[in-house]
């Protein structure tokens, strides 16, 4: 190893020593900040896999009149089967509402007790080749003779996508909010070790040192806090795949939730989010400190 990296890694831990608290508060908040930034793109990550799921699956339910005739019923699910847009067509009977009924309330005696099957409507359910299509269903049949109620799942599926939406949007916010926080402790770390060898830096440049190898050793304080802060934020989202995500998984078997691979994959972003900040704001500080 060359003498200009010996003094570079010396001065390193002197930095890192000198400044110690500084050092770990820093660390502390730049975890946290990045653990929420990753929180924010994992919930995103999550949104895209179940839209890809959900949406692929969602149906226009057609409820019907109890006063319907076979001929409108035949005759609406004949023109729903030759429409351009529809990809299945399934027609659901009063009796097989009542069946699913109870299939999903079966832990619910009392409203069991009080429903009956000719209190739910018959209806067709039916199957888009692209869900976004549902307007053109439902201008064309929501007048239809014998048909009382057009309803698209997506309605309920954008309330869910919009509170995971709203999660996602106040954990960046605050992850913003605290990377500021954590930028102005490098920045303030860093200067309070400029000023602390500005005599130094002062004979360094006198003998010819330029600004960059000057600046070397503190940004190199900066950027390691910033590397350890997200290896300590992987650490955490690694430990909630493990724990609470896996819950999840094992609980809703059918739903595709986020994993190792996406902590994986979002360890990169972090990283480099760190790094930036992190040289970027010891690079600021030292400024005036260069001026001999």
């Amino acid at each position: 190893m060359g003498a200009r990296w010996r003094y570079l890694l010396a001065e390193l831990g002197i930095g890192l020593r000198r400044n110690l608290l500084m050092t770990v508060a820093t660390i502390v908040t730049f975890t946290v900040s990045l653990t929420l930034l990753g929180v924010g793109i994992m919930v995103q990550r999550q949104v895209d896999r179940v839209t890809d799921l959900f949406y692929g699956e969602v149906e226009v339910s057609i409820f019907l009149v109890d006063g319907i005739t076979e001929g409108q019923r035949v005759s609406l699910e004949s023109e729903l089967r030759e429409h351009p847009v529809v990809e299945e067509v399934m027609y659901e009977s009063k009796e097989d509402a009542y069946e699913h009924f109870q299939e999903i309330f079966a832990d619910n005696e009392s409203l069991l007790d009080s429903v009956t099957p000719e209190i739910l409507p018959a209806s067709f359910r039916v199957k888009l080749h692209d869900p976004e299509q549902f307007a053109v269903i439902e201008s064309q049949f929501a007048g239809y003779p014998g048909v009382d109620v057009v309803s698209d799942q997506r309605e309920i599926l954008d309330r869910f996508f919009a509170l995971l939406g709203a999660l996602r949007n106040g954990s960046l916010w605050i992850a913003a909010i605290q990377i500021v926080g954590a930028a102005a402790l490098i920045f303030n770390t860093v200067r309070v070790t400029a000023f602390a060898r500005r005599e130094q830096t002062g004979i360094m440049k006198l003998v010819g040192a330029t600004n960059w190898y000057i600046r070397l050793p503190f940004l190199l304080e900066g950027i390691v806090a910033g590397v350890v802060s997200a290896l300590l934020a992987v650490g955490f989202l690694t430990l909630g795949a493990f724990t609470i995500l896996q819950r999840i998984q094992e609980q809703v078997e059918f739903l595709p939730v986020v994993g190792l691979g996406d902590v994986l994959a979002v360890f990169p972003i972090l990283v480099g989010v760190a790094v930036v900040i992190a040289a970027v704001s010891a690079f600021l500080s030292l400024r005036r400190f260069l001026a001999v």
